[in-house]
C-alpha cells in the first residue's frame, strides 16, 4: 500500500520554539506578537502532562508583547513599542528563577522591523540571565527549523569555556525533548547506558529538560554527538570548545542503533568494543521480540505519515526489521498500521500507533523509550498490543 493518506497539515515554526522552551528549566520566552500566542503554548500543554509553559502556579514561560487592547490590531504595529517591550524585558529577566531569556517574533510582527534583537541586546548583562535573540521564520519555518534555531541562538550564547575538556567526556547536541514524560526518560537513561558500555561518560545533553549548568556542562566534553534536530547547534558547540564532531543518525531500531554506537566508536577509538556491544545487544533484543514480531507483526501493511525527515526514514527501517511492508506488497485483507502524530486525521482503516509530534493520547507513567535496544522492545510491545486491540474491537 502507497503512502498516499494524509498527513496533518505542517505545524509552524513557533511550535519549535515552545518545544525547546519546554525542554530548558529556568526559561522564559517574549514573543513580539499579540495574545494568540498561547495558543500553540497550549498545543504544548496538551502534548506534554508535566509542561512548564503555562504553569497553574507561578509565572507563565511565555510572555507576549501585546498587553494592551489595541496590541491585537494591525494599526498598533506603526505605534512606538519600543519602551513597552523593554518594560516586559526587565520584568522577565528579573524572576529570581530566569536562568535563560529568549526573546522571537511573531507572524506579521516580523514584517515591521520591530528592533526586538536590539532590545535583546541591552538586556543581556553580566551576572544576569543568559538573554539571546532567535532569528524567526514564523512567516514560513517549520516546527523543526523553530528547534533547531532555538538550540543554535543557545549554542552561540551560553558560557563555554574553552581548555575544560576531559577525556572520554561526551555532549549529546540535537536530541529533540519534546516533552518531559516517561518515553523520553527512558531514551535518556537508554542512550547514557549505551554510551556508558563504550565507556563514555555524557556530560551535557542538549536538550533534556535541564536548564543551564546542563548547556555549559558541553565544555566538559571531548566530542560532541550530533543528533538530527540541532546539527548547527553542534557544530557552534564543537568550534567553541575545541571538541571533536561527531555527526550521528537517530538510533531507532536495530540497524540504526548499531550504525550509531560504530559511529561515535570510530570517533574514540573504541570500533571493536562497539561491534561486541552491538552483536550481543541485537541477538538479546531479536531473543526477546521474535514471538511478537513472527505471530503478529510480520506481513502487515504499513503507513508513515511523518513531518520530521529523520524519524521517519528511521520508521521506514524500523518496519523493514520488523516485516511491515511498506512498499504495496501487503495482501489486500492484510491490516495497516500507521505512525503517526495524533495531532491532524489521518484516513482508512488504520491500527494506528502514535509516533512523533505531538501526540495526544498517549502519556505513560513508566519509562517506555523508543530509541536504542530498549527502544525497539517497546515499539514491538506497542505495535503488537495496537493490532491485537484494533482486531479484537473489530471482530
Amino acid at each position: 500500500m502507497k503512502d498516499e493518506s494524509p498527513c496533518a497539515a505542517r505545524l509552524p515554526f513557533l511550535n519549535g520554539v515552545y518545544i525547546a522552551i519546554d525542554a530548558l528549566a529556568g526559561s522564559y520566552l517574549i514573543v513580539d506578537g499579540p495574545y494568540c500566542v498561547f495558543t500553540k503554548a497550549e498545543m504544548q500543554y496538551c502534548h506534554n502532562l508535566r509542561s512548564r509553559l503555562l504553569p497553574p502556579l507561578g509565572h507563565r514561560r511565555v510572555v507576549h508583547t501585546g498587553q494592551v487592547e489595541d496590541r491585537e490590531e494591525v494599526k498598533s504595529l506603526s505605534t512606538d513599542r519600543t519602551a513597552l517591550v523593554d518594560g516586559i524585558f526587565a520584568s522577565v529577566c528579573a524572576l529570581p528563577d530566569a536562568g535563560i531569556v529568549l526573546a522571537t517574533t511573531f507572524d506579521f510582527h516580523e514584517l515591521v522591523g520591530f528592533p526586538l534583537k536590539e532590545l535583546t541586546r541591552r538586556h543581556a548583562k553580566p551576572g544576569g540571565p543568559l538573554v539571546r535573540h532567535i532569528p524567526s521564520r514564523s512567516l514560513g519555518g517549520t516546527w523543526l527549523e523553530g528547534y533547531a534555531r532555538t538550540c543554535a541562538a543557545l549554542a552561540e550564547g551560553v558560557s563555554l569555556r574553552p581548555g575544560r575538556r576531559r577525556k572520554d567526556a561526551v555532549a549529546l547536541v540535537g536530541y529533540l525533548h519534546d516533552r518531559d514524560e516517561p518515553d523520553h526518560a527512558g531514551n535518556l537513561r537508554e542512550l547514557r547506558r549505551l554510551l556508558k558500555s563504550l565507556g563514555l561518560k555524557v556530560e551535557s545533553i542538549w536538550l533534556s529538560g535541564g536548564g543551564r549548568a546542563e548547556l555549559e556542562a558541553a565544555e566538559r566534553a571531548s566530542l560532541v554527538i550530533s543528533l538530527p534536530y540541532a546539527r548547527e547547534a553542534a557544530r557552534i558547540v564543537a568550534r567553541r570548545t575545541g571538541a571533536k564532531l561527531c555527526e550521528a543518525e537517530l538510533p531507532l531500531g536495530l540497524s540504526a542503533t548499531e550504525r550509531f554506537l560504530l559511529k561515535v566508536a570510530s570517533a574514540t577509538g573504541r570500533r571493536a568494543k562497539a561491534v561486541r556491544l552491538a552483536d550481543a545487544e541485537s541477538r538479546e533484543a531479536v531473543r526477546d521480540t521474535q514471538a511478537h514480531v513472527q505471530r503478529i507483526v510480520a506481513g502487515r501493511g504499513a503507513v508513515i505519515l511523518q513531518e520530521d525527515p529523520a524519524l521517519e526514514s528511521a520508521l521506514r527501517e524500523l518496519c523493514a526489521e520488523l516485516g511491515l511492508l511498506t512498499d504495496g506488497s501487503a495482501p489486500d485483507d492484510a491490516s495497516r498500521v500507521c505512525f503517526a502524530p495524533t495531532g491532524g486525521a489521518f484516513g482508512g482503516n488504520f491500527t494506528h500507533v502514535p509516533m512523533g509530534y505531538p501526540n495526544y493520547v498517549e502519556h505513560p507513567v513508566s519509562e517506555r523509550p523508543f530509541l536504542g535496544y530498549s527502544g525497539f522492545r517497546h515499539l514491538v510491545d506497542r505495535v503488537a498490543s495496537a493490532i491485537l486491540r484494533s482486531e479484537a474491537s473489530a471482530a
